[in-house]
């Protein structure tokens, strides 16, 4: 056993004074399980169907939320309104019902019908949207991180604001929907008269998507174990090479074949990508 041990990571004369783990065949195999675990954490997301359960977004913390981030800004808070919290819930319901994913039915309906369907007549309206988040600080820093979304956001336009939460299937798959919906009445001290009615929508191509927070953390988990595991045995070929080294030229031994420069272009390789793979998350 023991000289099992010495010839795996120590130079010795029965193997060729080159420790077998340093053999340019036992770093490619390490190299390519290394990054197969990697590549496999990382698409994980992708290659396994996400289940939402009950969700933890209240409306409220929502509001809460969005308004404490308008505070840090110097904005101030925006007051909720019933009616603007019914017609965001008509068009989650309207969304579910009718299985689609957009600002706009396929029949051409913008949101500013579900406005005024509860009788909400407006100066300026906006709406933002999200799916498929489990907790109200994901969703308020996904808007944030868009751009068109913090516009609404952040706008000082908009005195009232409604949240609707919703359930349901959306093309096939168990969806959470949350629908953000500004407003400023038209008879606000604050709207100016005899200007048309102001509507503000994020590009379509920016509606926020995200997955479960508990979901995505679990794949986290799975990627930083990987890692870590690739970083830790990584260092043992560090520690392996530089005693090698060390031993052959304490030695002054000579080898038949040197390949240290091999070894050490594999060994920074290994290490740039251990620093370079991250988890993705796709918003």
């Amino acid at each position: 056993m023991l000289s099992h041990l010495i010839r795996l990571f120590l130079p010795h004369h029965t193997n060729n004074h080159r420790a077998h783990l340093l053999h340019p065949v036992s770093i490619l195999i390490f190299l390519g399980f290394f990054t197969s675990l990697q590549l496999l954490a990382s698409f994980v997301p992708n290659l396994i169907p996400l289940t939402l359960g009950v969700t933890n977004i209240n409306p409220q913390k929502v509001i809460e939320i969005t308004n404490k981030e308008r505070s840090e800004r110097g904005l101030r808070e925006l007051k909720q309104d019933p009616l603007l919290s019914k017609a965001a819930e008509t068009k989650a319901a309207d969304m579910i019902s009718r299985n689609y994913w957009a600002h706009n039915a396929p029949d051409g309906t913008t949101p500013w019908f579900f406005f005024k369907e509860v009788g909400y007549t407006y100066r300026y309206a906006g709406e933002n949207l999200a799916r498929d988040f489990q907790e109200p600080e994901e969703v308020v820093k996904a808007w944030i991180n868009s751009p068109s979304h913090k516009e609404n956001l952040f706008s000082q336009k908009y005195e009232e604001i409604g949240i609707a939460v919703v359930e349901g299937d959306l093309k096939g798959t168990r969806t959470v929907l949350v629908v953000q919906l500004f407003g400023t009445k038209l008879n606000s001290t604050s709207a100016a008269l005899g200007t048309p009615p102001e509507e503000h929508l994020p590009l379509l191509s920016e509606l926020v998507q995200g997955k479960s927070t508990q979901y995505l953390s679990q794949v986290a988990s799975l990627f930083s174990l990987t890692q870590g595991l690739g970083v830790f045995i990584l260092a043992i070929f560090v520690i392996i090479f530089t005693l090698d080294l060390i031993i052959i030229k304490s030695k002054n031994i000579s080898r038949s074949t040197s390949r240290s420069g091999v070894h050490l272009f594999f060994l920074v390789i290994m290490i740039l990508g251990a620093l370079a793979l991250k988890a993705g998350t796709i918003l």
